[in-house]
């Protein structure tokens, strides 16, 4: 059974870290780029995914609306989650967040695991028989 992909995109190396351990421990298959530039790199390069968390604000040429817009170009089924700590990255945008959920920063790791089962693709999941994960209490 084809676990789901998620790619997370953070320049914070301690959220990068976290993530990607609570996402593989709650059985999904986990790839991250420390910006968006890398992560467009690692996209061209034929990296799938069917989940982006990014975060919005990240120094380099791509912050998380820019990368968001070019993974639609790459991969128009990859749902998106956006994650930030500032409101005004949120209130910079016509209509708020894009195309995609919030995830506001710092995030628990059960908001994490929440935001991501509600995001991940239900043709997807059924199509792999996946059960949406369940946070240990």
């Amino acid at each position: 059974m084809m676990q789901p992909a998620i790619l997370l995109v953070d320049d914070e190396r301690d959220i990068l870290e976290l993530g990607m351990l609570t996402l593989r421990e709650a059985g999904y298959t986990v790839q991250s780029a420390i910006s968006g530039d890398i992560a467009m790199v690692l996209i061209e390069e034929g990296l799938n995914f069917d989940l982006l968390i990014t975060d919005i604000v990240m120094p380099g040429q791509l912050d998380g609306f820019a990368l968001a817009q070019r993974v639609r170009e790459y991969l128009p089924k990859a749902g998106i989650v956006y994650a930030t700590g500032y409101s005004r990255a949120i209130n910079m945008r016509a209509g708020g967040v894009p195309e995609g959920q919030l995830l506001r920063k710092p995030w628990r790791l059960d908001e994490l695991l929440a935001v991501v089962d509600a995001a991940i693709s239900p043709a997807h999941r059924g199509a792999a028989g996946i059960a949406p994960a369940t946070p240990a209490v």
